[in-house]
């Protein structure tokens, strides 16, 4: 992965934002933070934080330390300053003396404590950016790192790719518990230069925009070239049908398997997006792909966006069309009846009232074509399928150093169904 650190560009951003009434501090974390949001093999569409430690003046004209970090609902590729609201650091700080805090009361304590209350909510680990006593830290989810991250026993892969430099952290739901422990870790060792968290993604930090960036590309390229050093070969390929249907053959029997039914024989329809290449087709008709998908997602945020995981179904042979409709709607059906009981099994573990979202796939994968993404909009839909695309990169990455072993269901359902990200 290409370093874009450019002296040039970066002091131009500080200067233009000079001119709007920006500090140098907050510009340049706009700066890097955009320069980590363009690349997709790092985040997506909402996915990943940025911080830094700086100053900021309330109305009444009082001085505050404050932590700037990501809002939630922006994109990193796309930040302004306006996304990266300034918490008062006091009371942040403060918190990690609490025993415990549940979820709503962090969201309260981090908004009642905004320089400007009219700012998005922070980020839900917004206290684990606090607690680092970096200036700048940087947070994502590259699918290199999940690579090593997304494994049964991936602790021992972790040291051996990284050795010293990162401290290792267990996966734990994102919010006061996992920021506890990530600040415990690094203050087992202060030397290290970033934290890895299982299953989820990695953190580096520094004492300067530039040092944090740095340190992140450094450590997505040593887990890249782990990969490409010590990749087993790929599993086999799936048998084909000698001639093969084109997607617009099956593109409206999938759409209406997927639409969601809303009673009196009315239902919201789905708009598919098509996404294809050498890479995706070669990936896609492995023997193994049904399996695959069923293991779940690369990194836990993803299931806001395809659910549970990509459906897998037969690549579709053109001289069968007309059975390859009653083999969407048994694949759907099956998808669904899985959702369903996914749904139930872990909704009845707690006394939280919860209503089931809708449980159609959201991502489906063609061998011989590629994949379709769903979505209610348009927008929606290409989401699904650049998550796809990274889907794609992660589980072919973790399957090449060792076996694709994600998040498991019920540790993903919190998630999925978490009222700070429903």
């Amino acid at each position: 992965m290409k370093n874009l650190w450019n002296d040039a560009d970066a002091e131009k951003m500080i200067a233009d934002y000079a001119r709007k009434g920006v500090g140098g501090d907050l510009a340049l974390r706009v700066y890097t933070t955009r320069l980590l949001g363009g690349e997709p093999r790092l985040v997506l569409h909402g996915g990943g934080n940025t911080s830094c430690k700086t100053k900021a003046t309330d109305l009444l004209g009082d001085e505050w330390d404050v932590l700037c970090v990501k809002g939630s609902g922006w994109d990193m590729a796309v930040i302004e300053p306006q996304g990266l609201p300034a918490v008062k650091m006091g009371a942040l700080l403060k918190a990690r003396a609490l025993d415990k805090l549940s979820d709503e009361d962090m969201v309260a304590l981090q908004r009642s404590n905004l320089i400007d209350p009219s700012s998005p909510n922070p980020s839900v680990e917004t206290l684990l950016h606090a607690f680092l006593p970096h200036k700048f830290v940087d947070h994502t989810h590259s699918t290199a790192i999940l690579a090593i991250v997304d494994q049964e026993d991936s602790k021992p892969l972790i040291k051996a790719v990284f050795g010293d430099r990162l401290g290792y952290v267990p996966y734990i739901k994102p919010g006061f518990d996992l920021a506890k422990v990530a600040a415990e870790v690094f203050d087992a060792d202060p030397s290290v230069e970033g934290l890895i968290l299982d299953k989820h993604g990695i953190f580096t930090f520094g004492d300067d925009a530039r040092q944090a960036y740095d340190r992140m590309i450094h450590y997505v390229n040593v887990a890249e070239e782990y990969v490409a050093r010590n990749g087993k070969p790929q599993a086999a390929k799936a048998a084909l049908p000698a001639k093969l249907a084109k997607p617009s053959d099956i593109a409206p029997t999938l759409r209406g398997a997927v639409a969601v039914a809303r009673g009196e024989g009315r239902f919201y329809r789905m708009i598919s997006d098509f996404r294809t290449s050498d890479a995706i087709v070669d990936f896609i008709n492995s023997a193994k792909i049904a399996d695959y998908a069923g293991r779940g997602v690369s990194t836990p945020d993803l299931s806001i966006r395809i659910k549970t995981g990509p459906m897998a179904v037969p690549a579709p042979d053109a001289d069968k069309l007309g059975d390859y409709k009653a083999v969407i709607r048994s694949h759907v059906e099956a998808f669904v009846k899985d959702y369903t009981a996914y749904f139930e099994t872990n909704d009845a573990l707690d006394d939280v009232k919860r209503t089931m979202l809708d449980p159609m796939p959201r991502l489906t994968l063609v061998p011989g074509l590629g994949m379709f993404g769903h979505g209610r909009t348009l927008k929606d839909a290409k989401i699904a399928s650049d998550v796809g695309e990274m889907w794609i990169e992660a589980v072919r990455g973790a399957e090449a150093v060792g076996n694709f072993h994600p998040l498991s269901k019920a540790d993903l359902f919190p998630l999925e169904y978490w009222s700070l990200e429903q």
